[in-house]
């Protein structure tokens, strides 16, 4: 059903209704051209009513962004451009979703609501334009189709961004006290840097696991399992270390850490540390000793005032007996 006032989109045209007769329907467009439709050709016609059943309605735009620009990023930001565009409505909220890996480009789409359609021109004009300054401000080129010509040459890796990050947070880690800075170098150099969008998981509670990792940006939550659900139990930030147990031992993920945001990280793995402590025989014992010193710590025999410090020191030469075997074997030393 149409009525007069009410905007159409029949085929590929859009118009307003001017007038309905028993003959034709009359429709203006946006650059005032009538169209005079019979009506036993509009009614063959798929009819779509902008204005039905009220004049809120949803449209699109799409964008395309540089392949370098992690997609969370660039949703952010097209979200807050669109948002503050002329006409475009608070509610419903503005979405924004990756549709497609093109040549040249990745693909977003803008979905906005707004009211009347008469201003249709005026507010793609206004998200479009919003979009240019706002990717302008975060330094998100919108490319241009091009031809790469990738010439295959023999150059040294190059220094991978995050790097000079990851040493310093080593070198401050008790865990890795026993390296030597070149020994925490080529521990850097030969591990993977990896980027996490929001909400993913970078480890999971009970999964097998034989690596640990250094958030070098961003923020993310650190989840455990309790009657059936995830609860939070603490935050990660830039320079925390986590998966350790796993990386020294083979055991299994004691939480699940989710991204909160955009998160790079560093991944350290079972081959590139058992290279490091072939090399170091020494740091074997060392970090023996820092890992029973955390299970005390966790268990909370260090705190517990009715544990005399020969109990104590009997529970520290077990554990870090039980450990030096353990990585020992892991280890295959």
């Amino acid at each position: 059903p149409y009525k007069v006032t009410d905007w159409l989109k029949v085929g590929d045209t859009y118009g307003e209704v001017m007038e309905i007769n028993w003959r034709s329907t009359r429709l203006r467009t946006n650059d005032g051209i009538y169209l005079d439709i019979p009506n036993n050709e509009i009614v063959k016609s798929t009819i779509v009513n902008l204005h039905y059943p009220t004049e809120v309605h949803a449209m699109r735009v799409r964008v395309g962004v540089d392949y370098n620009v992690p997609p969370n990023r660039v949703k952010d930001a097209l979200t807050r451009a669109a948002q503050s565009a002329v006409n475009v409505l608070a509610e419903p909220k503005v979405r924004v979703f990756l549709v497609d890996f093109a040549d040249h480009a990745v693909i977003y789409e803008i979905k906005y609501h707004m009211g009347n359609h008469s201003r249709i021109n005026e507010t793609n004009d206004a998200v479009r334009t919003n979009v240019w300054y706002e990717l302008k401000r975060q330094r998100i080129r919108i490319p241009f189709p091009i031809r790469t010509l990738h010439l295959e040459r023999h150059a040294p890796r190059p220094v991978e961004e995050g790097q000079e990050e990851a040493r310093a947070i080593l070198r401050g880690e008790p865990l890795f006290q026993c390296l030597s800075d070149d020994q925490i170098d080529s521990l850097v150099k030969q591990s993977d840097l990896n980027h996490f969008g929001r909400g993913e998981r970078v480890i999971e509670e009970g999964a097998e696991g034989d690596s640990m990792f250094i958030l070098l940006r961003g923020a993310a939550e650190v989840l455990v399992s309790k009657n059936g659900s995830a609860i939070p139990v603490a935050t990660l930030r830039s320079g925390d270390c986590f998966g350790e147990m796993s990386l020294l031992t083979g055991e299994k993920r004691s939480a699940t850490v989710k991204a909160e945001g955009d998160c790079y990280v560093m991944e350290i793995s079972k081959d590139v540390m058992g290279e490091v402590i072939r090399e170091s025989p020494d740091c074997l014992k060392q970090l023996s000793e820092m890992l029973a010193k955390r299970k005390m710590e966790t268990e909370g025999i260090l705190k517990d005032l009715a544990t005399s410090s020969a109990d104590q020191a009997a529970k520290q030469r077990e554990y870090t007996a039980t450990f030096l075997r353990r990585l020992k074997t892991f280890f295959a030393l």
